[in-house]
């Protein structure tokens, strides 16, 4: 059984990042915006500032408060996006706020987290210059393990804007038949169990258990949440383990691959 070594994988996207970065003339600009005071997602923006400024990268994060208005926000979104060379919003962000229109303020050659419907339409027609960071983490773990895509099965758990949607479509044009497990589907076992690849994001613990799992499956884990005060996944680890034949853990698994996806999707913007 293999266990994806998460932050050394990164490390070698980050040194090859580093090394191109040196290369510019002008320091790439990475923007992060964050709406409200949740403690876990203001640590999480500022590791992907240290990592981003470990690779010569200047970044820069823009707290906004959790009352702020859908049309107040986009203003202070469009100069931010104008004196930046990338952008991410980091979500989700409050009910109030109509996401969707704030994420489209970033124009596709700035949305590193290609997350606006301009970005998302080239990406699904398979016309990006990038990918959303989640297929370019899964990516980078397949190739980096050698495994061959074409015949095999795979579930989705989740269908979400960030992991299951992209991920899908990625994985359906490289040859593989998805299941795509939401939360109205019944016995998503039934799929789970017959599939040789196994993706989770959606942040729920537990989501998925060994008895779901066929022995040698491949499970990547993109989940993240608490249980006991400690940081988890959507997969059971403990039960997970015993079937695949590689597993990502939490934490420590795709979080740090995510981040390096992300100033990747900087550097190949800025090379345009």
């Amino acid at each position: 059984m293999i266990k994806v070594e998460g932050r050394q994988i990164a490390d070698k996207i980050l040194a090859e990042l580093r090394a191109e970065v040196s290369q510019l003339k002008n320091k790439p600009r990475l923007a992060a915006v964050l709406i409200g005071d949740n403690i876990e997602f203001k640590k999480f923006v500022e590791l992907k500032g240290r990592v981003a400024e470990s690779v010569g990268i200047i970044f820069n994060m823009y707290q906004f408060p959790e009352t702020i208005t859908t049309e107040d926000l986009s203003g202070e979104i469009l100069k931010i996006s104008e004196n930046s060379d990338g952008a991410l919003i980091e979500l989700p962000l409050p009910g109030h706020i109509d996401q969707q229109k704030i994420l489209n303020i970033i124009p596709p050659e700035k949305d590193v987290d290609v997350l606006s419907d301009e970005a998302q339409q080239l990406f699904y027609e398979n016309k990006s210059v990038i990918n959303p960071p989640a297929v370019e983490a899964l990516k980078v773990v397949l190739d980096e393990y050698g495994i061959n895509l074409v015949g095999k099965t795979a579930a989705v758990f989740g269908q979400g804007i960030l992991v299951g949607k992209p991920v899908s479509h990625w994985l359906e044009q490289n040859g593989v038949e998805v299941h795509k497990i939401r939360s109205k589907t019944e016995n998503p076992e039934k799929f789970s169990r017959e599939a040789n690849i196994i993706v989770a994001g959606v942040g729920k613990s537990d989501l998925v258990i060994g008895s779901m799992v066929k022995d040698g499956a491949i499970v990547i884990d993109f989940g993240y949440g608490k249980k006991d005060g400690k940081m988890v996944g959507d997969v059971d680890y403990d039960s997970v383990t015993l079937k695949a034949s590689l597993i990502t853990p939490v934490p420590g698994g795709m979080g740090p691959i995510l981040i390096a996806a992300v100033l990747k999707n900087l550097i190949i913007l800025n090379e345009k």
